[in-house]
């Protein structure tokens, strides 16, 4: 065990002090007072103003997992105040990303005197100015990339505008520090639905987002709470729970409904009716279910052949809400750049795209080279959104090609910690997970073993995948890992994860083989 510790101390380049300040025991006193946020006072004043004014207020938020956490959060501290005020999911379909004009005025018309943008705002100007303009205050709780033209909101919560943290937090994560601002403390479940909003958003797990997600770990596994437990699939609750089971239902509704059926979201997480909650469950599991085959039947329908093409540019007739899950899987299968087009139902002559990528293509350099096609674009080096014209797509993709022939994507090895198979065990598990949270800038460690012989190897599914015990409470597991194949080689060395699993009550400790070799 000292032996491992030292390695992944090497390997998260920490010294022992490091670990021992990041492992700590931690509960809210931790968390930023938010009343020492710059403008959270002004908030606050407002906030209230407007409840002893009896003002109607709306939340706006947005339709992926970050903003349902967002609305949720700031919904849940009113109900907590005893203030009923209203809230809005905008359709990704019908509304599009963030307050626009349209609905500014529907608001102003139904008698609104403040509006709360939570993971949206920042970028909406000509809203805002219309709501200036109709007497409408409005606060953004926000945290994407500041224009360089400010804002007419009344004050905005974000954390490089209020100088929280160099190290930008989820919309949920500013929701919540309102929260605790109008509330006096923090509240434990909504600390929980953070989290999830930070690792949802694939925000950095540095800093304040470490210490809010092993927080929100922490409190979902002492406290078990209703909307969260029935979305997760296993007993077991660390941050994969969130990332892995959770946030992908909450994000499907947002990608499937063409509606406003998202709203019911906020519902399914700030609701007492425990009836409501069970059965708004079932639709969640029953649309998420619909996006998992909608994506792989659209992906398997598609006849063309990308096996040797130095990128993918596609235009299929799809949902917008899954073309990135596409390009995602196409990227898995191909390992090459790849984007996918479908038409906005908003304006039939524009399509719109998302693009993924990997080390060696770099997606905001492509947008620049391409910047003459776009009508919108943005995004970051391996994943971004955009818009062109219709007519432009046999032009744009010539040169998309190109590029990706041009600046191909590069195999990457990641360092591994070796260690050896009678190191397999839930003492060494849990000093690992003692390292938690793992996620973005933090992932967890990947470990390599060497020289296994293939002859003692045992498989299940008719020699599918392998799966071999080594202890009561250890195996090795490895899906798509033939028989045959694998028993063609004598040794083999492998990558992978350790992970507990739970099965009927029992806990099992696999090594999850990601990548294998014969041993040379």
């Amino acid at each position: 065990m000292e032996r491992l510790f030292k390695e992944l101390l090497n390997y998260y380049h920490l010294s022992e002090a490091d670990y021992h300040l990041m492992s700590l025991p931690l509960d809210e006193v931790h968390l930023l007072e938010p009343t020492s946020i710059k403008g959270m006072n002004r908030v606050k004043s407002r906030i209230f103003e407007s409840i002893k004014n009896n003002e109607k207020i709306i939340i706006y938020g947005d339709y992926d997992c970050d903003g349902i956490s967002a609305t949720s959060i700031m919904y849940r501290t009113f109900q907590i105040l005893n203030y009923h005020v209203s809230y809005y999911i905008p359709s990704r379909y019908s509304d599009g990303y963030g307050l626009n004009v349209t609905n500014v005025e529907k608001i102003a018309l139904a008698g609104y005197k403040l509006i709360i943008c939570v993971d949206n705002g920042i970028s909406q100007h000509e809203a805002i100015h219309r709501a200036k303009e109709l007497g409408i205050d409005v606060i953004v709780i926000d945290h994407h990339e500041v224009p360089e033209e400010r804002t007419e909101a009344y004050e905005i919560i974000h954390p490089s505008v209020s100088e929280i943290s160099d190290i930008f937090g989820s919309g949920g994560y500013m929701a919540l520090y309102v929260s605790a601002a109008l509330l006096g403390s923090y509240d434990d479940y909504l600390v929980t639905i953070a989290g999830l909003s930070v690792i949802s958003d694939l925000m950095e797990l540095r800093g304040p987002n470490r210490d809010l997600v092993r927080l929100a770990v922490d409190r979902f596994e002492k406290n078990k709470y209703l909307p969260l437990r029935l979305l997760a699939e296993s007993p077991i609750i660390t941050e994969k729970t969130f990332s892995m089971e959770i946030a992908p239902k909450i994000n499907a509704i947002g990608r499937m409904m063409e509606k406003n059926e998202a709203n019911l979201l906020v519902k399914y997480f700030t609701t007492d009716n425990e009836q409501d909650v069970y059965s708004l469950c079932d639709w969640i599991n029953q649309i998420n279910a619909q996006r998992k085959e909608l994506t792989k039947s659209t992906v398997d329908n598609l006849t063309e052949d990308f096996s040797n093409q130095p990128g993918i540019c596609v235009n299929i007739d799809t949902k917008e809400g899954i073309i990135g899950l596409i390009a995602n899987r196409f990227l898995n299968l191909y390992n090459v750049p790849s984007l996918v087009f479908t038409k906005d139902l908003l304006h039939p002559d524009i399509l719109k795209g998302s693009i993924r990528s990997k080390e060696g293509f770099n997606v905001t350099k492509a947008f620049k080279s391409l910047e003459k096609y776009l009508v919108t674009g943005g995004g970051h080096s391996f994943a971004g959104g955009l818009s062109i014209k219709a007519t432009d797509f046999d032009c744009f993709k010539k040169e998309f090609l190109a590029l990706c022939k041009q600046y191909q994507i590069e195999e990457v090895d990641h360092p591994s910690i070796d260690i050896s198979l009678s190191e397999i065990t839930m003492t060494n598990y849990q000093l690992v997970r003692s390292f938690a949270p793992f996620g973005m800038g933090f992932e967890e460690p990947l470990f390599s073993i060497e020289n296994i012989p293939t002859r003692g190897l045992t498989f299940i599914s008719e020699g599918k995948h392998l799966s071999t015990p080594l202890t009561i409470q250890a195996k090795l597991l490895g899906f798509n890992m033939p028989k045959e194949e694998v028993q063609a080689l004598s040794m083999i060395d492998v990558e992978g994860h350790l992970l507990l699993s739970s099965f009927r009550g029992a806990k099992t400790l696999e090594f999850r083989i990601s990548k294998y070799n014969s041993h040379k």
